[in-house]
């Protein structure tokens, strides 16, 4: 379903299998040898590694997943321990497919030195992201890496011979994601603030621009630390869906951006990465540090596009800064999709809800929402611009979030419950269903473009 990165799998690992040999030109051994490359892929809770892809120095003839151990070693938070240490676990990984491929991951029927390993991710499985509770960023798991070794009931042969060993380096050679359908720069505004962000230019010339605005954790790490990935803002959560085949199909093959603020966007001085309190002033002043620098980011990044139409659309901090930018300058959106979002309702004046009044707004969030009370936050906000006289308002507020797949279940056998606050999986997934116009708000976006 997912757009561009399909083929980006299936040529993930040409520059790492360069300097290997053929399948023609291996031969048969008892020893084997190689290394081995990840696939992320973006999904509704963050990402899993859900795809090793093996090299080794000569061929083997036939595979299964039985034949294979594989185990995890990473840096996780101990969420048992009172003071949510860091640590480095080893778990192991299910292998659901084992097949032998040729460079580009495709099966093969025939004898090949390329193997590929389907594993299993979940909510609770395979992420190579860690989330730090005491700096409250995700950043890449250091170390992260898989040991894949034979079962003991392995009977692999190689053209025949029956391989006695068989070794894979411990180290990854290459990382590719399902983000990688996005590319990457950076911008520095006038105030000298830096933005990475990852990006999506369309191909039929589209004057409408998309911009995400992710969540604290995916914020660049702290100011002071290097540990800036924009990727991470795509994967932690799945804003891989805005350059899904569905998304473009849906809203109109369209231009997307996605900044990542180099700390949080509630930030109150874009130094220490403190909250500011979710506070928003009502005598003018800054609510955010960033507000000016990404009103400049997303202007020139608008005209350097030509894109005439802007969309804002962000979760929980990125929710909150949506709402921000839109108090700030409600005439420079063509629409806004607030998820889960985190102004409280008390600190925003009616001229300010006034000043909305005109812009189509589609806010999402769920009933069951602990981290964001929507009875502080999005009920009485949009209870006060429907009185306002708002007349493109709308809400999808389900009363909890659960998988929707069909994959996961609990321990009772109902659908997995994640957390409540995690609205924006229904909106990443187009299963928002406002409550007066039946759009999802993907279809809703696209009127508005139109």
């Amino acid at each position: 379903m997912k757009k561009i990165w399909k083929l980006l799998v299936a040529a993930s690992m040409v520059c790492v299998l360069a300097a290997c040999s053929s399948s023609d030109e291996a031969t048969g051994s008892d020893t084997l040898s190689g290394t081995y490359s990840i696939y992320v892929q973006g999904d509704d809770w963050g990402c899993g590694v859900s795809k090793a892809i093996i090299t080794l120095d000569n061929v083997v003839d036939e595979v299964s997943a039985d034949d294979f151990i594989v185990t995890e070693t990473k840096q996780t938070t101990d969420w048992t321990d009172e003071a949510l240490p860091v640590v480095e676990t080893t778990v192991d990984r299910t292998i659901e497919n084992a097949y032998l491929c040729d460079v580009d991951g495709n099966e093969v029927s025939e004898a090949s030195q390329y193997v590929a390993l389907e594993l299993y991710i979940s909510p609770n499985d395979g992420s190579p992201l860690l989330y730090t509770v005491s700096t409250g960023y995700n950043t890449w798991s250091d170390p992260y890496y898989l040991t894949i070794t034979l079962s003991d009931n392995a009977a692999l042969t190689s053209a025949g011979t029956e391989v006695t060993s068989f070794t894979v380096d411990t180290e990854y050679t290459a990382k590719t994601t399902s983000a990688d359908g996005y590319s990457t720069d950076s911008y520095e505004a006038s105030d000298g603030t830096t933005y990475n962000y990852a990006y999506y230019n369309s191909e039929s010339d589209s004057d409408v621009l998309v911009v995400w605005l992710h969540g604290a954790g995916e914020g660049g790490a702290g100011v002071n630390t290097d540990s800036t990935d924009p990727y991470v803002n795509c994967l932690a959560n799945e804003v891989t869906a805005l350059i899904s085949d569905e998304f473009q199909d849906i809203v109109g093959d369209v231009n997307v951006v996605a900044p990542q603020c180099p700390t949080y966007w509630m930030d109150e001085d874009g130094q220490s990465g403190n909250y500011n309190g979710g506070s928003i002033s009502i005598t003018g002043s800054q609510s955010s540090y960033y507000i000016d620098s990404l009103d400049e980011f997303i202007d020139q990044y608008a005209e350097s596009i030509g894109a005439s139409k802007i969309v804002l659309a962000g979760d929980s901090n990125g929710g909150y800064m949506t709402m921000v930018m839109a108090i700030a300058n409600p005439d420079k959106y063509t629409a806004i999709v607030p998820i889960c979002e985190a102004l409280t309702d008390s600190l925003i004046s009616d001229e300010q809800i006034e000043s909305l009044v005109d812009l189509p707004m589609y806010f999402i969030y769920s009933e069951a929402d602990t981290t964001v009370d929507p009875t502080l936050h999005e009920e009485p906000t949009i209870a006060r611009l429907q009185e306002a006289g708002a007349t493109n308002l709308h809400v999808y507020s389900p009363e909890k979030v659960i998988d929707t797949s069909g994959r996961f279940d609990d321990e009772d056998g109902n659908a997995y419950e994640y957390q409540g606050h995690w609205s924006w999986i229904y909106f990443d997934n187009n299963e928002t269903e406002c409550d007066d116009c039946g759009l999802t708000a993907w279809e809703w976006i696209a009127q508005q473009i139109q």
